[in-house]
């Protein structure tokens, strides 16, 4: 294997220096010698690397025939009489796959995330100990990296996990939308997977962070076409993350984990699934302060009342709440022109109209489906 890897490097190397050239015919012989031998490694790896590998030999192909019947020529120049950089077929899928990278990247620790003490133990223990006591973590034969899958109802924080999880790690933070990977182009959303796969394994450490993961890997047996062709790449791609020489952590988060294809639940994916509840009345407590610190609001504000009344309601609705409660002093401050503040009567004006998101139906559905995936 060494002796083809080397032999494929040093003739993608030299196609690429003839290229620089205008040497095409040269270039061309060379890529196409690179793209056999890189077929030949392909058949020898596993099949983590095998289709990656595959693909790069018929784009360096495909190059080798856009070359085809060109003379040797001097490359062009640019205004300044520079020569053009080419790039490598790796150089090419890194810069296009860029677009994921969050260039800011995250600054929420665990202690930002109201609650969740359950919930940061676990990733603890399976994500973040092993890389931060790699020692320990052989010794107990413990693995780092992989994939977890955060599930439970809307706006009880999972993106908000997953950001803490690359600080703490103080990873390369990637973001997905569905939106992002899938496309009605024959070909498009499987080649974004594999972009975006080939672009993480540049970084030391990378989180990939995919948000609404039934999406991509909803149930097949369907009429679509390109979730039937999707789901296959992007298994083939997250087969095996642990055994990477990098460490790469694919987090998905997901409302609706029941529509997700049971393949990409089994070991070696999408492994460890975590169940992300609703904040219990201490994390509430926690969200009321943040979203009420430096709003002025009357002395006899009962903060830890509050925070027992919005039982049943996620840190999105405590936060919707607090707008609505808010409303009401920024109304009368503009329409008088006098100083107002938040109010006990404010408070509960709010708290009538105010309805969690989540309804007993959709928790019970959720309890349901933690039985069934721990067996009992």
């Amino acid at each position: 294997m060494r002796f083809l890897f080397e032999t494929y490097k040093n003739h993608h190397n030299e196609g690429i220096e003839a290229h620089k050239k205008g040497d095409y015919p040269k270039a061309r012989m060379h890529y196409l010698m690179a793209a056999k031998y890189l077929c030949s490694l392909a058949e020898e790896t596993d099949a983590e690397f095998k289709q990656e590998r595959l693909k790069k030999a018929q784009r360096l192909i495909d190059i080798a025939k856009e070359l085809e019947g060109k003379r040797a020529a001097k490359p062009a120049t640019d205004k300044h009489g520079l020569k053009p950089q080419l790039k490598t077929v790796d150089e090419e899928v890194e810069t296009k796959a860029d677009k994921w990278i969050v260039t800011n990247p995250p600054k929420t620790s665990f202690n930002d995330v109201a609650g969740l003490d359950d919930v940061k133990k676990v990733i603890q223990l399976r994500v973040i100990y092993p890389l931060q006591h790699p020692e320990v973590t052989q010794k107990f034969k413990k693995r780092a990296g992989g994939g977890v899958l955060l599930y439970g109802p809307p706006g009880t924080g999972k993106t908000m996990i997953a950001r803490a999880i690359a600080c703490e790690l103080d990873a390369t933070f990637m973001s997905v939308k569905c939106s992002d990977i899938m496309s009605k182009w024959v070909g498009s959303a499987e080649k974004n997977v594999c972009e975006l796969f080939s672009a993480a394994k540049k970084y030391p450490r990378c989180v990939i962070f995919m948000d609404e993961t039934e999406a991509i890997v909803a149930k097949r047996g369907g009429d679509s076409t390109v979730m039937n062709r999707v789901i296959p790449e992007f298994l083939a791609q997250v087969d095996g993350l642990e055994k990477r020489e990098n460490m790469l952590l694919l987090l998905g988060a997901t409302n609706r984990p029941w529509d997700m294809d049971e393949a990409a639940l089994r070991p070696g994916r999408f492994d460890e699934l975590i169940f992300v509840p609703l904040p219990d009345v201490k994390a509430r407590l926690k969200m009321v302060e943040a979203n009420f610190k430096d709003v002025p609001k009357a002395e006899d504000m009962n903060i830890d009342i509050l925070a027992e009344r919005l039982e049943g309601f996620s840190g999105a609705d405590i936060k919707g709440f607090t707008e609505a409660v808010t409303d009401l002093p920024y109304q009368r401050q503009i329409d008088t022109g006098d100083e107002q503040i938040v109010t006990a009567e404010d408070i509960e004006k709010a708290l009538q109209k105010a309805r969690p998101s989540v309804d007993a139906k959709m928790l019970a559905r959720y309890e349901i489906y933690r039985q069934t995936r721990s067996g009992g």
